[in-house]
């Protein structure tokens, strides 16, 4: 074989070894060894190494994108971090003329960074740009703020409303709580907590954002030594700026924060994660003000509007209210010891307990008993009754047969024990349900009375049952049985329904089928022939006209007319015959015209959970109210109308734009030199406004 001649000039050392072995083998082969020596090529390395390579270029790291943010403290742009290939928030200080306050946005990024907290907003990064503005980067999460969500909310936007209910609202105040009670454990305190600085992702990320004004509170009983990784120093990260200075969001800031040197505690945040509990639950602030100066001067002195009478609108849970108003208390050591208590009150509602701070009831703690095990509850009646049923008949049995044998005898001491616990638990129950004052569930309740063994009641306790049977079948306009009912209790045990019972003695005349209810005007007529003298006589009269509307619907507005004229009278107490209600028919729709009339109160309350509009029945589109006694448009709930019409009407112009926007009216009828321009400024921007100059009605 012909030996192939070796170039010495290109083979390397190593390959001089192997030369007797490349002897045998064609060129080419030798040729393959000798080209796996030549370096690469400068645009082969950057194929093979980008991101090292990315590392070695000295340009911009970031690369702005575009704006996300503006305030008074800093401005937040999106950039793409070019390094890492990937787009964060970047922060850039709006105040940069001091290198105080470029100190100060400095510390909120070191602050910010040192709390590692899955529901903190993490910092990535922090430096001096090109222009020697001091910036931090953050995550970019795509979302809202809070602020934007309960807006959306108050708006009516419905994805808003389907996306962020009530429980959905207090699960994210749960990971606020979190973060905060992380925050407390590093002995830092957040000091502006609201909605704006709370940032919800579309994956339901919670982030707690904007520690500006963060102070760090020094532990004197131990003391941290100044080379320890992890905790922070006070004297670097607290703020330098002169003291005086309020700072804070007027109405969710403490009274101590309005104070100039307040003292700043835990407590401080959790009189902020009160007025947030209380913004998430009523839409509003805790306390009212025109001004920034009226809201700090409400704040300082305590003047928290409860919740469920800040917004009767909304079903504002009692527990959740006691809570709020608990955690906004005007003294610190009257608040909440620490975020975990506050935190734990809410994951008791939401768990289906009462709160601590509600002071819950018996009733109040069994009602949320049997909401968190409804189809148990309603398993273990049945059960109980069925009991009760076979307890009756067994016991018989064991009477006839205890003395055939000691065994069975035994068992009937025993089943005998069973029968008095379970009739005890049943009579406590009929006992409640005869002195509760609320007419819910009408047929149920007179179905479990009814099945109840009344042996060991009272005289006095069978009577005041019987009055109570007597008044359900009064509000089913089962007369002839009521009368029998109130016959067989005595009037001296029904003093209280003593108005009833003449209207139960003119009716059963009237109607004395029981299968079948009054029709509408002779349901008015009822209402109109009543002279209830105390509460409890118009309660029963208020939840009858309540049941009476839910399984009897009018077929048309006029029809609803002659009944709501008659509420309207007994709400208001309007004695004495009046003209007849001016209901008219337009293209548009129903036209009521109230104008002049006594009527103030058009919502019929008969306990916290069930309120009725008496004018719902009409199906109004328009309405006027003008120169009537109306207060609050509150009493409007319950009605979609279209337009309204107010002329003479005093209703404080605190919010009306929002208000009557709730309400769903478009067309506004005022006279506008009634209010100011700024309040005609902003109604127009809900609706549209007519003027018509007030003439007062002639007496």
């Amino acid at each position: 074989m012909k030996k192939i001649p070796q170039p010495q000039t290109l083979v390397s050392k190593p390959l001089r070894e192997f030369k007797p072995l490349l002897q045998t083998q064609n060129k080419a082969l030798l040729d393959c060894y000798e080209n796996e020596s030549e370096p690469l090529s400068e645009a082969d390395q950057n194929l093979l190494y980008p991101i090292l390579n990315s590392l070695e270029d000295h340009e911009e790291r970031y690369e702005e994108v575009g704006p996300i943010a503006e305030g008074g403290e800093k401005k937040i742009t999106r950039v793409h971090d070019k390094r890492l290939n990937r787009y964060v928030a970047m922060a850039r200080s709006v105040r940069t003329n001091t290198k105080e306050e470029q100190e100060q946005f400095l510390r909120e990024a070191r602050l910010e960074a040192n709390l590692g907290h899955p529901n903190i907003m993490p910092v990535f990064n922090m430096g001096l740009d090109s222009e020697e503005t001091p910036f931090f980067t953050m995550e970019l999460i795509p979302g809202d703020s809070l602020q934007t969500i309960l807006k959306k909310i108050r708006a009516g936007d419905e994805s808003y409303k389907r996306n962020f209910s009530l429980q959905n609202l207090l699960h994210i105040y749960l990971k606020v709580c979190d973060a905060i009670a992380y925050a407390h454990s590093r002995n830092v305190l957040h000091l502006d907590i609201k909605p704006a600085n709370i940032r919800v992702g579309q994956f339901g990320e919670v982030f707690v954002c904007d520690w500006g004004l963060a102070k760090v509170t020094f532990n004197e009983e131990s003391p941290i030594a100044p080379d320890t990784i992890g905790e922070l120093d006070g004297d670097v990260l607290n703020e330098i700026s002169l003291t005086g200075i309020i700072k804070g969001s007027p109405g969710f800031m403490a009274p101590e924060q309005t104070a100039a040197g307040g003292g700043k505690t835990f407590q401080t945040d959790i009189y902020a994660l009160g007025a947030l509990l209380y913004n998430l639950l009523t839409h509003k602030l805790p306390v009212q003000g025109n001004s920034n100066s009226e809201l700090i001067k409400n704040t300082t002195e305590g003047r928290i509007v409860p919740p469920r009478r800040n917004s009767p609108d909304l079903r504002i849970p009692t527990g959740l209210a006691a809570v709020a108003m608990k955690a906004l208390s005007l003294k610190p050591e009257n608040r909440y010891d620490s975020v975990m208590e506050l935190r734990h009150e809410i994951h008791q509602y939401l768990a289906g307990y009462p709160t601590d701070a509600g002071n819950a009831n018996f009733i109040t703690t069994f009602s949320l008993l049997m909401q968190r095990h409804s189809r148990i509850t309603f398993l273990l009646i049945f059960f109980l009754l069925l009991l009760a049923v076979i307890m009756s008949v067994n016991l018989a049995v064991i009477r006839n047969g205890k003395l055939k044998a000691e065994t069975n005898f035994a068992l009937y001491r025993q089943e005998q024990q069973a029968v008095i616990l379970l009739n005890k638990d049943l009579r406590n129950a009929i006992v409640s349900t005869v002195k509760s004052t609320s007419f819910m569930n009408l047929n149920l309740t007179l179905r479990v009375m009814e099945s109840a063994d009344t042996s060991g009641f009272s005289l006095k306790e069978n009577q005041d049952l019987l009055a109570k049977k007597g008044a359900i079948h009064f509000m089913l306009h089962q007369f002839t049985t009521a009368n029998r009912n109130f016959e067989e209790a005595g009037e001296k045990s029904t003093f209280f329904i003593r108005n009833i019972i003449p209207l139960s003695k003119k009716y059963a005349a009237i109607k004395p089928d029981g299968t079948h209810l009054l029709t509408h005007r002779q349901m008015a007529d009822l209402i109109r022939d009543s002279k209830a003298t105390n509460q409890r006589t118009s309660l029963i009269l208020y939840h009858m006209y309540q049941n009476y509307i839910r399984n009897n619907p009018a077929q048309s507005p006029e029809e609803a007319l002659p009944l709501a004229e008659a509420m309207l009278n007994k709400l208001n107490h309007v004695r004495g015959r009046t003209p007849p209600l001016k209901l008219s028919r337009t293209d548009k729709g129903y036209h009521l015209d109230l104008d002049g009339t006594p009527y103030k109160e058009y919502i019929l309350k008969t306990d916290a959970a069930h309120n009725e509009n008496v004018l719902r029945p009409l199906n109004l589109y328009s309405l006027n109210i003008s120169h009537t006694s109306l207060s609050s448009e509150t009493e409007l709930a319950g009605i979609q109308l279209k337009e309204l019409q107010m002329v003479g009407v005093n209703i404080p112009v605190g919010n009306l734009a929002s208000r009557l926007q709730r309400l769903g009216v478009e067309k506004l009828v005022i006279d506008t030199d009634a209010y100011a321009p700024f309040v005609i400024k902003k109604l127009r921007t809900k609706c549209e406004v007519v003027n018509k100059p007030n003439v007062e009605k002639p007496d």
